[in-house]
């Protein structure tokens, strides 16, 4: 399990982030790491945030080599049909009392289980504008995936896409989940899943770098992925 326990790591990603809104950034014709609007922002490698009309467009889902995809959205998603795709769909709205929480330990497992499988896939996970439902799916799977605190993942998905504002109710959830995960204060501890290998090594760099410088996931759709002949298979009940 890794540990963030340099005090600069964070203040590092912020710097990267004022830096990015230089002019000479500004004019750079190469997409800016913070991400905005219709754009996937990368935050890990192969780990992916978007709003639903870039998880829905076929040159973008190539470009990037996205093999799964996790909604966070009212209503299920249809993506191009040319394209294989890993799907899983939390329904939910962007309002404080929804509880994302409950969903947590889901998505998190979603996103691991396809970033551990092999090294080639790419996980994309969007709501409606790559804001607020998605984003905290992200950051709860840093929390589970480390010694990040709510706060500090918050900042680090926020360093990669600057659009990034979570609503206030699901801010409280990740702060209780970072309190499950890490058992601060919390009644029994939550397993943590472990991180890959490769966003492990990327985080360990960014850390070094700092201190030199369709199935529903709980009450849902189905998970499913394409069968031999192109036919949906329910993966939930096989």
């Amino acid at each position: 399990m890794l540990s963030f326990s340099s005090p600069s790591w964070q203040s590092s990603l912020i710097s990267a982030s004022k830096a990015s809104k230089s002019p000479k950034s500004a004019s750079s014709s190469k997409p800016s790491v913070l991400g905005s609007g219709r754009a996937a922002s990368p935050i890990l490698p192969r780990l992916y945030l978007s709003d639903l009309f870039t998880a829905r467009s076929e040159s973008e889902l190539t470009r990037l080599g996205i093999t799964h995809v996790l909604s966070i959205i009212e209503h299920a998603s249809t993506f191009p049909p040319s394209i294989p795709l890993v799907t899983a769909h939390v329904a939910i709205a962007d309002v404080s009392s929804e509880d994302l929480l409950a969903h947590f330990d889901e998505t998190t497992a979603f996103i691991r289980n396809a970033l551990a499988e092999n090294e080639e896939n790419k996980v994309l996970v969007h709501c409606f504008m790559g804001i607020s439902r998605s984003a905290s799916v992200i950051c709860a799977y840093l929390i589970a995936t480390s010694d990040m605190s709510a706060a500090a993942a918050l900042a680090f998905v926020k360093a990669r896409r600057g659009i990034v504002s979570p609503n206030a109710g699901f801010v409280r959830q990740l702060d209780a989940y970072a309190i499950r995960c890490h058992n601060m204060g919390g009644s029994a501890k939550a397993p943590r899943a472990r991180i890959g290998s490769g966003v492990a090594a990327r985080i360990r760099w960014l850390k070094e770098a700092a201190v030199g410088a369709s199935v529903s996931v709980s009450a849902v759709t189905a998970l499913t992925t394409p069968g031999q002949n192109g036919e949906t298979v329910d993966v939930a009940n096989t």
